[in-house]
C-alpha cells in the first residue's frame, strides 16, 4: 500500500483536584478521533498504455465526521472511471468502544506515454473546513509497453544444474485491449444527443444518406455517471417511411456491457440498448422519432450513495433517403432492388403429360428486404404457359448487412407436346457501394411435355333443337290487304319508326351503362366507409394479414377524419396517436404482436366512432 499519514487529537488540561481529572479523562475519550488515508498503485510500476488501478481509502475511529477530498491527477494520466471520493460517517460509541469505519474506492487509469506522474490532493478535512490529514503527493513511475525484459537476475552461487534453477525471464506485459463490437459507441464528436453530467441517451446512424431499400444500422446508446444502469422503456422511437428489423431481442431493455467513455471533462459508461436495421420505402426526408427511456442508478459512493432517476431522450433524427440515378438505369428496374443479387430457378418435375400442371420455383437472394420488392415474371414461349403462384420473404438477421429472401412460386401448363426452353430470366439491381446498376440472370430449366395436343376450346355452343324458336303462324292468309301508306302522317310516321327505335336503344344502352357506373361507385364508396374498413380490417387480422389489417385500419382513421373537420383537438391528437400506433405496429418487421395489433385497432374503432358522432 501507499503512504499513510495519522493525526490525533487530543487536548487534556491537568487539574488539581482528582474529580477534574476524571471529567478530562472523558471529554478526552469523546472528542479523540483517528483519521486515516491509504493510496496505492496497482500494479506498483505499470506500463504506457495499459489500464492500471489507484485505490483511494479512508479509516476513521469516532469523532466527528470528515470529508475527503478528491485527487488531482495530473496531465497524460487518463482516467477511464473517475468515482467520487470515498465518504465516512459520523463517529459512535458501540459496546463501550470507538465504531471503526472503512472505505475505499478505485480509479481506472491509463497513462498516454511513459514517464513520472505525481497525484496530488490526498487529504481530508472536517466539515468546517480545518485539514484532518494529508498524504504526500503520489509519484507513480510508467515505463515503457514495448521495452525488452531486463536479463535475469545472477542467482548469486555456480548452478551445478543448469537449467533446472535457472530463474524465470519475466513474462511480456500485456497489450490493452480495447472493446471492439456493435455495442461500442462511435468515436468522434458526440452528436445525437444533448449531453448531460447527470446522463443522457445518444441516436445514432451509420448511413445518413441512403439508397431507396439499402440498409441503415440505427443504434442508440445511454450514457451515465454509473458503472451499473436499469432501464425502463417509456417510448419507442417512431420509424416513418422504414421497413425495420430488430437485430437486439425484444425482451432485452437494458445494455449488456458498459464500456467507458469519456464525455469532455465527464468519466461515463456507456451502453448500447437498441440496435435496428431500417430500409427506407421511398425517397424524401425521413424522421425517425425520439427514444424516451426512464434511468436508474446510484450516485456516489456504492455503499452511501444515493439512488437517483433520469428520463432521458434522443433528438428527433432525419435521414435523406434518394432515388438511384436515373443516369444508366437498365429497363425494369425496381426502386429498393439492393445488391449484390443473386438468384436461383428449379421446376419440381422437368417432364410432365399436357394440361398437367408443374411448379417453377425462382429465388432472389440479396442485401436488405426485398419482401416490397416486385421481381420480373418468367415469360412463356409457344405452347407453354407460365401462371403466377404463390409469394413468401425472409431475413436472415445473422447476417451482416442483413440478407434477405424472396420466394416467388410459378405455374407452368403445356397445352401441347414437345420440348421447351424458357428465356433467361434478368433482374436489374443497384449497388449503393460503387453508385452502378448491374444485371443478375438465371436460366430456366428445360421443360419436356408428353401425350397429346389439347383440342381448341368452342367458340359457341351449337343450339338445341328441342327449344329452337318457330313462327307463331304456319298458315298465312293470301286475302288481298290495302296498303299502309294512305297519307303523308302514316308515311312519315312509318318511316321514323326505326330512327327512333335506334334512339331509343342508344337512351336504354347509356341509361344502363350510367346504372352501372354510379352502382360501381356506390359500391366503392361502400367498401371505403369507415365501418366497412374495420370490418376489413378484423377479417385481415384473423386471416393473418397484421400488416394489411394496419393499413386498413390506418384508411378507415383518414376516412373518418374527413367528414369530422368539427372535431376538437383532443379527438384530432387521439386519431393522430391511432395512426402513430397503427404505423409503428406496421413496420415492426418479424416483432409484431398480434394481440398489440388487436388492441390498436379497436382503439381506432373507439376513435371512429367518435368522430362519426361530432360528423
Amino acid at each position: 500500500m501507499g503512504p499513510i499519514v495519522t493525526l490525533r487529537r487530543r487536548s487534556l488540561r491537568r487539574l488539581c483536584s482528582a474529580h477534574a481529572v476524571a471529567i478530562a479523562v472523558a471529554w478526552a475519550a469523546e472528542a479523540s478521533a483517528q483519521v486515516t488515508l491509504q493510496l496505492a498503485v496497482e500494479p506498483p510500476q505499470p506500463a504506457a498504455g495499459q489500464l492500471f488501478h489507484i485505490v483511494y481509502g479512508v479509516s476513521m475511529q469516532g469523532g466527528a465526521p470528515a470529508i475527503v477530498e478528491p485527487l488531482t491527477m495530473p496531465p497524460g494520466l487518463e482516467v477511464l472511471s473517475r468515482p467520487d471520493p470515498p465518504a465516512v460517517p459520523a463517529g459512535m460509541m458501540m459496546g463501550g468502544g470507538m465504531f471503526m469505519f472503512r472505505s475505499s474506492v478505485t480509479y481506472v487509469v491509463r497513462a498516454l506515454r511513459p514517464g513520472r506522474y505525481v497525484v496530488r490532493n490526498a487529504m481530508a478535512r472536517s466539515p468546517e473546513g480545518r485539514t484532518l490529514t494529508q498524504l504526500a503527493p503520489l509519484v507513480i513511475n510508467v515505463g515503457r509497453a514495448s521495452a525488452n525484459p531486463s536479463p535475469p537476475p545472477d542467482p548469486g552461487f555456480n548452478n551445478p544444474f543448469p537449467g533446472l534453477f535457472d530463474p524465470l525471464e519475466p513474462p511480456e506485459p500485456p497489450q490493452p485491449v480495447m472493446p471492439t463490437g456493435p455495442d461500442v459507441p462511435p468515436d468522434g464528436t458526440l452528436t445525437g444527443a444533448v449531453a448531460s453530467p447527470a446522463g443522457f441517451l445518444r441516436a445514432v446512424v451509420d448511413v445518413p444518406n441512403p439508397y431507396v431499400g439499402q440498409q441503415v444500422i440505427y443504434r442508440a446508446f445511454i450514457y451515465a455517471p454509473a458503472n451499473e444502469v436499469g432501464c425502463e422503456p417509456l417510448h419507442e422511437a417512431t420509424l416513418d417511411g422504414f421497413w425495420s428489423e430488430v437485430l437486439m431481442e425484444p425482451r432485452q431493455v437494458c445494455a449488456q456491457r458498459w464500456i467507458p467513455q469519456r464525455v469532455g471533462t465527464w468519466s461515463m459508461t456507456a451502453g448500447m440498448v437498441r440496435r435496428i436495421a431500417l430500409f427506407p420505402t421511398h425517397a424524401g426526408r425521413l424522421e425517425i422519432g425520439p427514444l424516451r427511456m426512464g434511468v436508474e442508478y446510484i450516485e456516489g459512493d456504492g455503499f452511501f450513495g444515493r439512488r437517483r432517476r433520469v428520463e432521458m431522450a434522443t433528438p428527433a433524427m432525419v435521414v435523406e433517403a434518394r432515388e438511384p440515378p436515373m443516369e444508366g438505369r437498365p429497363p425494369g428496374y425496381v426502386p429498393g432492388t439492393i445488391g449484390p443479387l443473386s438468384i436461383t430457378a428449379a421446376i419440381d418435375r422437368a417432364e410432365f403429360p399436357v394440361g398437367e400442371t408443374a411448379t417453377l420455383t425462382v429465388r432472389a437472394s440479396g442485401n436488405g428486404y426485398l419482401g416490397s420488392v416486385t421481381l420480373p415474371a418468367p415469360r412463356g414461349v409457344e405452347g407453354l404457359r407460365v401462371l403466377p403462384g404463390s409469394s413468401r420473404a425472409a431475413v436472415d438477421r445473422n447476417a451482416e448487412p442483413l440478407r434477405g429472401d424472396v420466394v416467388n412460386e410459378y405455374r407452368v401448363v403445356a397445352d401441347r407436346p414437345g420440348r421447351f426452353t424458357p428465356p433467361t430470366l434478368t433482374v436489374p439491381w443497384f449497388d449503393p457501394a460503387s453508385g452502378r446498376y448491374q444485371v443478375s440472370q438465371v436460366v430456366l430449366p428445360v421443360v419436356v411435355a408428353t401425350g397429346a395436343a389439347r383440342a381448341a376450346e368452342p367458340t359457341s355452343d351449337p343450339q338445341d333443337p328441342s327449344v329452337a324458336l318457330e313462327g307463331l303462324q304456319r298458315d298465312v292468309s293470301l286475302a288481298p290487304s290495302t296498303s299502309w301508306f294512305t297519307t303523308p302522317l302514316r308515311v312519315w310516321g312509318t318511316l321514323s319508326v326505326v330512327p327512333g327505335a335506334v334512339l331509343l336503344a342508344g337512351l336504354g344502352l347509356g341509361l344502363k351503362k350510367w346504372s352501372r357506373a354510379r352502382r360501381a361507385v356506390q359500391a366503392q364508396t361502400a367498401k371505403n366507409d369507415p365501418r366497412s374498413l374495420l370490418a376489413q380490417a378484423d377479417a385481415a387480422l384473423a386471416a393473418g394479414d397484421a400488416a394489411g389489417a394496419l393499413g386498413l385500419g390506418a384508411r378507415a382513421l383518414e376516412r373518418a377524419g374527413r367528414g369530422a373537420a368539427g372535431a376538437d383537438e383532443a379527438l384530432k391528437q387521439r386519431a393522430q396517436e391511432a395512426r402513430a400506433t397503427c404505423d409503428g405496429l406496421r413496420f415492426a418487421g418479424a416483432a409484431v404482436d398480434r394481440d398489440a395489433v388487436a388492441a390498436a385497432l379497436r382503439e381506432v374503432r373507439s376513435v371512429v366512432e367518435a368522430m362519426e358522432a361530432v360528423a
